[in-house]
């Protein structure tokens, strides 16, 4: 199938029901298992709803809102506004009413559809306050009966009776899309303050899906299981590619099930965020080490020799008869039962929204799964750069895709300690802009280059590596610039530490936040004999802050002096979404962890340093 057959999002969408027809387009558990939905089944429900739609209203160029988990009906509320030639306004299920309704507002939507009752609270108290927004369609049925209340299976029953056959009069309305029409605005998660609505064109995410086609070879065959937010524009565009591809998309019940369903569903390729695979390899690594000496020294035995091997692949090198042997030895023992538990089907992982430890990606390929780094933001359609099958650099997000040019800009940090350029990205996959933002605009899109705020560097072979964040590039009181990301990225997958965030803006050295890994900080305090009746006690005993405080200054070794973490206080809950510490995309949300802990931070640099105490490692 050649990628010039489409240049909007509807065209991917007709042309792949017909190209790749096939039984199981999608899947979704009804009923304790997983049901198929065909290609040619869901171009009925999408005309269906197509048309439901525009009789309640809906017409070329309105916004409408989707504020749902991932499920079967995403999708196809999504072709059926994108048929219509409206724009769907995705919101992240887990943001509160206010932030719904500043959406709402803030976008003029003149409909949302919602998932469940939950979903639908939020939209009835929004929609008391938006008097434009002029219906509500709940994904599932419920028993309120408000005003401009609808139930998504009842609107397409009355639909089908009333157009049996609604994929012509879809086809027809779909085909008057243009490249340039807007196909949906996204809410940027706002780390920074209020969220603004990135626009989206057809043709900007159609090309970004044409783009990746070479470079990634999707099957019929193959099974992605959706899990990360289709609200997100990484998700999104996987799966825009998956159907294009005629690779079946099954979607897990939540996030809590999803090793449940990976099991169920045995996908061949999985989209991830570097968090999922710092708690799968969190648990791999807590069995290993409950587990005997022979078998522990097996485990590293066989990861050791797994890298080795996928070392010499990534460099294009030979490699040995023994080393084969070697491997298949270790693959059998080790690589394997890792695989299974990601179902044992994997083919491999794309990994984007954030930065990815070269230590992790490396315990991955060595186990037989790679990972394939990517970078993007919403404002990109997402994709920018992105490693792929034979061309591969650890530690970077990869070379720039086709089409996409890449420049950097003024180094940032100085002479005392640079730590990379802004990242200035042009192509057709770049949004025409905020909405009804001029300002921002102008600053974010001058001179005809996106100016994404982050920072990076360009290697003699073209790879790209994100070193920090423009906005979070900080100062301390000496005058040296301190990347936090680059701090933080060191403790990926570290096993006492599942959350950390550096501070250090304008202070004379750098300290930290720290969530420990419970589950194995309160192993260690049983084995050392501390004593401890809650987490509070724990992570104020002196004892288990000094044995973290060695644990940080061990991780930081590598460092420059001025970038290593002095002082730390540990936390006794995680950072959430809930709390508003993270953005829905599981970015530390910096100004809103600052405000909330200042107390604490400002005890963090009035006390001593501690005095270091014998404790012996696990």
């Amino acid at each position: 199938m050649q990628a010039e057959d489409f240049q909007t999002l509807n065209e991917l969408f007709l042309k792949a029901c017909e190209r790749q027809a096939k039984p199981d387009a999608f899947m979704a558990k009804r009923g304790g298992s997983y049901q198929a939905t065909s290609s040619a089944e869901a171009l009925r429900q999408v005309g269906a709803a197509a048309l439901a739609l525009a009789r309640l209203g809906v017409e070329r160029g309105d916004r409408v809102a989707l504020l749902a988990e991932n499920r079967l009906e995403w999708p196809l509320a999504d072709y059926a506004l994108l048929g219509l030639g409206a724009v769907n306004v995705p919101i992240y299920s887990t943001l509160p009413a206010t932030d719904v309704e500043f959406i709402l507002r803030d976008s003029r939507a003149r409909g949302i559809i919602v998932s469940d009752a939950s979903q639908l609270s939020k939209a009835l108290e929004a929609s008391r306050l938006l008097p434009d927004l002029r219906f509500v369609l709940v994904m599932e049925p419920v028993a309120a009966a408000e005003p401009g209340l609808h139930v998504w299976a009842d609107m397409l029953r009355e639909q089908l009776i009333r157009t049996p056959a609604p994929e012509d009069e879809f086809r027809r309305r779909a085909g008057e899309a243009r490249p340039e029409d807007i196909a949906t605005i996204i809410y940027t998660s706002g780390t920074t303050g209020n969220p603004k609505g990135v626009v989206l064109t057809h043709a900007n995410i159609a090309s970004n899906v044409k783009a990746c086609i070479p470079l990634f070879r999707f099957k019929r065959s193959d099974r992605l299981l959706s899990f990360l937010p289709l609200s997100h524009i990484f998700e999104r565009m996987i799966e825009y590619f998956s159907f294009w591809c005629g690779t079946t998309i099954a979607y897990a019940q939540s996030t809590d099930a999803l090793a449940k369903n990976i099991l169920e569903v045995r996908p061949t390729l999985m989209a991830v965020v570097p968090r999922v695979l710092e708690k799968v390899h969190g648990k791999i690594m807590d069995t290993v080490r409950q587990g005997p000496p022979a078998r522990r020294r097996l485990f590293y035995w066989a990861i050791r020799t797994g890298w080795e091997y996928a070392a010499s692949q990534l460099g294009r090198r030979p490699v040995s008869v023994g080393l084969r042997a070697r491997r298949a030895v270790a693959d059998h023992l080790v690589g394997r039962k890792i695989r299974e538990r990601l179902g044992g089907c994997l083919r491999f992982l794309i990994s984007g929204a954030a930065p990815l430890s070269r230590e992790l990606g490396e315990f991955f390929f060595a186990a037989g799964l790679p990972v394939y780094e990517g970078y993007g933001l919403t404002e990109t359609s997402p994709v920018v750069a992105v490693n792929y099958p034979g061309t591969v650099k650890l530690g970077s997000v990869g070379r720039p895709i086709p089409g996409v040019d890449v420049e950097l800009g003024n180094e940032c940090g100085g002479a005392n300690g640079g730590v990379g350029r802004e990242i200035l990205v042009c192509g057709p996959n770049v949004s025409p802009g905020y909405y009804h933002l001029n300002e921002e605009n102008r600053r974010a899109f001058a001179g005809g280059w996106f100016h994404t705020g982050d920072l990076g560097l360009l290697d003699d072979d073209g790879f790209l590596t994100i070193t920090g964040r423009k906005k979070n590039l900080f100062k301390t009181s000496s005058g040296k610039y301190v990347s936090p990301e680059k701090v933080e990225a060191l403790f990926q997958g570290h096993p006492f530490v599942s959350q950390l965030v550096a501070l250090g803006d304008r202070r004379h050295f750098v300290a930290a936040l720290i969530v420990p890994n419970f589950e194995r900080l309160e192993a260690y305090a049983r084995e050392q004999g501390v004593r401890f009746q809650s987490r509070n006690d724990l992570v104020n005993h002196p004892h288990i802050l000094t044995f973290m405080q060695e644990r940080v200054a061990e991780a930081c070794s590598g460092l420059a002096p001025f970038e290593r973490i002095r002082q730390i206080a540990l936390l006794e809950r995680e950072f959430g979404i809930d709390s508003g510490d993270l953005s829905p995309s599981l970015k530390i949300r910096r100004f809103v962890v600052e405000e909330r802990y200042r107390d604490l931070i400002e005890e963090i640099y009035r006390r001593p340093a501690p005095q270091a105490q014998a404790l012996s490692a696990p």
